[in-house]
């Protein structure tokens, strides 16, 4: 089965990390359109896609993610990491 999802690079902290979350960022919304897609996917779609520093980062935060929470937005999501 084919899939339309684009390939992404995961997520890497490099020398600058503010720098490299926002453009990272960017490249992520706009790669997934994110004006089209359920409410409920989006946060899915960036904890499958982020990688292992992202996704270490994001359990640490008070987003209730590890209660299997499917009320967090994307939005919230981004906030906590900008």
């Amino acid at each position: 089965m084919a899939n339309n999802l684009p390939t992404i690079p995961t997520f890497g902290a490099g020398t600058n990390p503010s720098e490299s979350w926002t453009h990272w960022k960017e490249d992520y919304l706009e790669a997934f359109q994110y004006n089209e897609v359920p409410e409920k996917s989006k946060s899915a779609l960036f904890r499958h896609l982020s990688g292992e520093e992202l996704k270490k980062l994001l359990r640490a935060f008070d987003l209730k993610l590890n209660d299997g929470c499917e009320d967090v937005t994307l939005q919230q999501v981004l906030q906590e990491f900008d």
